[in-house]
């Protein structure tokens, strides 16, 4: 339960000055009263944080952010000039549609403004000029991460308009990603083309898409392809002593890549948001070897496992993703999917403080690139608490 989350995180935070300042009661009094002074003043700052989240404060903040920015006119037309920034676009618009349709699960009243953003990320995926992976599908071999972040913007936008405008296109991507991956001898398939590895993190997404096309015709794609993507998995591409694959792995099955918190992360949040049952695998070794916990009230993800060199290379194991930049997002919203209550709050709370000292809306000052990628962090972060059960 919630609540029950943030009691602990009071009791390790705030409660264990009260608890010093109780055995000292006697000998030191001032100090006791020093900490408990110290203890109180914790307890009201992690108070005001979870009000913030629970009354709905934080979400409703960022989704407005979020709104902003899709709104802008002028960062539309730059993103159509840019095809450099292409990948990023396209899961900048992924993870909106994502934490776009969860708002909306909340809401008593539709917001007309969800599908007019959910329908202009569905044209910018599906234009044939504009992408033309579209008019040549022998090309689609090594194309998996354009292709799953295609699925899951159209299978968004149907699910929550219930337009079938797109219908063909979501068919055959999906129909394209459950054969793949299950015929697949690696049961991976490439996410880019001349990538150096295949990407479990990616493949993991793909999975997730699967999973709405089932919600929306009662498919079974999602269990023929992730029994057997989860299987392969734990037969071959566990690295060293941990149950997590590598970031990316060559056809021999040799870690190309080395595992690192973002694409970990990626990996949790949609194994998790896919409902598969290694995610339970998956997110408490990720915790195990990369949270980093301050006395149970903030948490942050490394880079790197503890005792760990981050690789030279770095972003080459997150792309489009830089190193260092989503991996406590990402991470919250596994959190939230798996209702991990202690760790969700313990990233927010740290999350939270980095907003006091960066707020959100300083985004908009920046450079067109950088908003693009704030636009995808902000999207993240909406999905996350904008996921929990309040049950």
């Amino acid at each position: 339960m919630p609540f029950i989350a943030f009691l602990i995180i009071l009791l390790f935070g705030a409660g264990l000055f009260w608890f010093i300042a109780y055995l000292l009661r006697k000998r030191l009094p001032r100090v006791a009263l020093a900490l408990v002074g110290v203890g109180t003043l914790i307890a009201l700052f992690l108070l005001g944080l979870w009000l913030v989240e629970i009354t709905g404060w934080q979400r409703e903040g960022f989704y407005k952010q979020l709104l902003y920015g899709l709104d802008k006119e002028d960062l539309k037309e730059y993103v159509y000039r840019q095809d450099d920034l292409q990948e990023t676009t396209i899961f900048m618009m992924g993870q909106s549609s994502i934490a776009l349709h969860q708002m909306a699960d909340l809401m008593d009243e539709p917001d007309p403004r969800i599908a007019k953003h959910m329908a202009w990320m569905a044209a910018y995926i599906s234009d044939r000029d504009h992408f033309p992976i579209w008019k040549n599908k022998k090309r689609w071999e090594q194309q998996l991460f354009f292709l799953t972040q295609a699925a899951i913007i159209l299978g968004h936008y149907q699910l929550y308009t219930k337009d079938e405008k797109y219908h063909t296109q979501w068919e055959e991507l999906s129909v394209y990603l459950v054969m793949g991956i299950s015929r697949s001898q690696y049961k991976h398939l490439a996410s880019r083309p001349e990538d150096m590895a295949l990407r479990p993190a990616d493949n993991a997404a793909a999975l997730y898409a699967l999973k709405l096309y089932d919600t929306a015709y009662g498919t079974n794609y999602l269990d023929v392809a992730g029994e057997d993507w989860s299987e392969y998995i734990r037969r071959e591409l566990q690295f060293e002593d941990t149950k997590l694959p590598c970031a990316g792995f060559t056809a021999t099955n040799r870690c190309r890549l080395t595992p690192v918190g973002g694409s970990l992360a990626l990996l949790n949040a949609y194994v998790a948001a896919a409902d598969l049952p290694i995610s339970k695998d998956f997110w408490r070794e990720f915790r195990y070897y990369y949270k980093e916990s301050y006395v149970n009230v903030f948490a942050w993800i490394n880079i790197m496992a503890r005792g760990e060199e981050v690789p030279e290379f770095c972003d080459f194991s997150t792309a489009p993703l830089p190193c260092g930049r989503y991996e406590a997002a990402f991470a919250q919203f596994a959190a939230a999917t798996r209702e991990d209550w202690v760790t969700y709050y313990q990233l927010n709370n740290a999350l939270l403080l980095d907003d006091l000292l960066h707020p959100p809306n300083q985004l908009w000052h920046q450079a067109p690139q950088e908003q693009v990628r704030g636009i995808l962090n902000l999207a993240v972060r909406l999905s996350a608490i904008s996921r929990p059960s309040r049950d």
